[in-house]
């Protein structure tokens, strides 16, 4: 509801930039009209071939004609009002009328560094294209729901890079010349479902090509894949082979590594990214923030909302590749993470090692059901840090009990992508009411320049 209020406040200025030169350089190349392919966008405008770029960029990049200073500002406003509305909820609390309530501090947001082609990650889907065509590949306009979605090539998103539209593009043209048909849904017998596309601040690039099994045979599976390797390394794509190449047989919407293994196809099994001084190792499916400079603004803020000091044990919950971890080490006793992702641990493992950090551990586990055992084995730290970055979802209530329980946690740290999804606030609620923690800070950054999404660090203090 606040999303969209801003959204609907927004004033719509026409920009003369090189994504409008784009567009119209598209429709003129097409040099035809499908006019009676029609489909409704969220801004109200029609989907046609001459509009479809510019709907497509209303929906991945709302805020995309709009200045950077003027963004901001909406952040801020949003960031406000997330917070006045967690007030009123705790206000109206039994703990919150036995003990006053102190309205925490809000920080103005912390710009990105980067406005344009930050992503280093795009998923991408195959659907029916405005000219009819049913293996395009891109993103999403509509509701399948209703049964009018299109997809549009993210050919001039301001948020892409490069490397990334040149990847796509010749994985389209891959298939199209495919006999295998794409597939839309579960039901419809297709094949092809997608492809991931990741690349570091250095210019590397991972493609992971993604595909349903369906009733294939191992052997034609294996021909698919040598079929997309050899269309990469000697064929068509090899004008921006990725540097990293994997296929996947996944008959989920998603699979993990363990569920559907990916199948490393060509060049490094890894990509390696450069943060905060240490290099850190991406595996196709481990979580890496998608905008690497900003991220370095992100942890700066989590690491000064801690409060470290030689004798902190900092507890990292959802630690992923170990990235709060590794960049911490250095101003506490040691670290211990947790994580879903067996692959993630592994590569957390792997960047302590080669960062040559010695005093960090992590654990590979559902945290609702690891991290008590975890806080048993340091029940004789004297000052524990906790650091949350979880999902948008928010983590389970039984982890803010585990966590609560333990009296060394004195100080938490909540890193949220969607403060305002109704488990999150839950999870704020929770920590304030029965946790005893209080705010005390809150720091928008601005990881996702052009859209409507603010990361908020939350501050606790019990």
């Amino acid at each position: 509801m606040v999303i969209g209020w801003f959204f609907c406040k927004i004033t719509r200025k026409v920009r003369k930039d090189v994504i409008l030169l784009g567009i119209s350089a598209a429709v003129r190349r097409k040099g035809r009209s499908f006019s009676s392919l029609a489909y409704p966008c969220i801004s109200g405008k029609q989907i046609t071939p001459e509009s479809q770029y510019e709907c497509l960029a209303d929906v991945m990049t709302p805020l995309w004609q709009v200045p950077y200073t003027e963004q901001l500002n909406i952040k801020n406003n949003w960031t406000e009002g997330i917070v006045k509305n967690l007030a009123s909820k705790l206000k109206s609390s039994h703990i919150s009328r036995k003990n006053k309530y102190r309205y925490p501090t809000i920080e103005e947001i912390k710009p990105s560094p980067v406005t344009e082609a930050y992503r280093n990650k795009s998923d991408l889907h195959i659907r029916t294209g405005i000219d009819g065509n049913p293996k395009t590949l891109g993103f999403y306009i509509g509701s399948p729901a209703e049964e009018n979605v299109v997809c549009v090539p993210g050919t001039y998103l301001l948020s892409t890079k490069q490397s990334h539209k040149d990847i796509a593009e010749a994985f389209q043209n891959y298939l199209r010349q495919s006999k295998l048909p794409a597939c839309h849904d579960f039901n419809d017998g297709g094949y092809w479902r997608g492809l991931v596309i990741r690349s570091t601040e250095a210019g590397e690039t991972m493609a992971v090509a993604v595909c349903h099994p369906r009733n294939l045979t191992e052997n034609e599976l294996k021909e698919q894949q040598e079929q997309l390797r050899e269309f990469f390394v000697h064929g068509y794509g090899k004008h921006c082979t990725p540097d990293s190449l994997f296929f996947q047989a996944c008959p989920n919407t998603r699979c993990t590594h363990q569920e559907a293994p990916f199948i490393h196809l060509h060049g490094h099994e890894y990509l390696t990214e450069s943060l905060g001084g240490l290099q850190f190792r991406i595996s196709p499916d481990s979580f890496f923030q998608m905008n690497v400079p900003a991220a370095e603004v992100l942890y700066s803020t989590v690491l000064h909302l801690s409060h470290l000091s030689p004798i902190t044990t900092l507890l990292d919950v959802c630690c992923g590749t170990g990235t709060i971890s590794l960049l911490a080490s250095s101003h506490v006793r040691g670290c211990v993470g947790v994580e879903t992702i067996a692959d993630a641990v592994k590569d957390a493992e792997y960047n302590a090692k080669v960062n040559n950090i010695h005093n960090v551990q992590f654990y590979v586990g559902r945290v609702e059901k690891r991290l008590r055992r975890v806080l048993q084995d340091l029940n004789m730290a004297s000052d524990i840090v906790a650091v949350l970055n979880p999902s948008r979802q928010g983590v389970a209530p039984k982890v803010i009990n585990i966590l609560s329980e333990c009296v060394q946690i004195r100080r938490l740290v909540y890193v949220s992508c969607k403060a305002d999804h109704p488990a999150v606030t839950a999870n704020f609620i929770q920590l304030c009411t029965s946790g005893g923690f209080s705010i005390r800070r809150v720091v928008p950054v601005d990881m996702f320049p052009h859209t409507l999404h603010t990361e908020l660090v939350f501050e606790f203090h019990r």
